[in-house]
């Protein structure tokens, strides 16, 4: 193999692990509203991100964030942050990774229903 053969293949390799294959992901309202209020506060305790549901989506429960937010760090689109020397039910925070600020592109104003997008 020519040097030219070696380098275009060290290319692709490496294009490929720091861009890795883009993920199809659907978002419902439930995330599309914690979404929204992460980019509009940078930074919410569990409590905080409930109540900004609620708000909006009255029929939402604790247990439909806490699915959503654990699915987004499984995509990698929030990061959690603990704080021990708060208070219990705010010891830990979370805010948007590089990939999740890209979700402000896709999500209407008022949401209404799912979208899918690729990331």
């Amino acid at each position: 193999m020519t040097l030219k053969g070696r380098l275009t293949k060290f290319r692709a390799a490496l294009k490929q692990r720091l861009r890795p294959e883009p993920i199809e992901i659907e978002l419902d309202v439930v995330e599309q509203l914690i979404v929204q209020h992460l980019l509009l506060v940078e930074q919410a305790s569990f409590d905080e991100l409930v109540d900004a549901v609620l708000v909006s989506r009255p029929t939402a429960n604790q247990q439909q964030v806490r699915f959503s937010l654990i699915r987004f760090e499984s995509f990698r689109l929030i990061n959690r942050i603990l704080h021990p020397e708060l208070e219990p039910g705010k010891q830990m925070s979370f805010t948007l990774t590089a990939d999740g600020r890209r979700l402000k592109a896709i999500i209407p104003p008022v949401p209404r229903s799912r979208i899918q997008t690729w990331l």
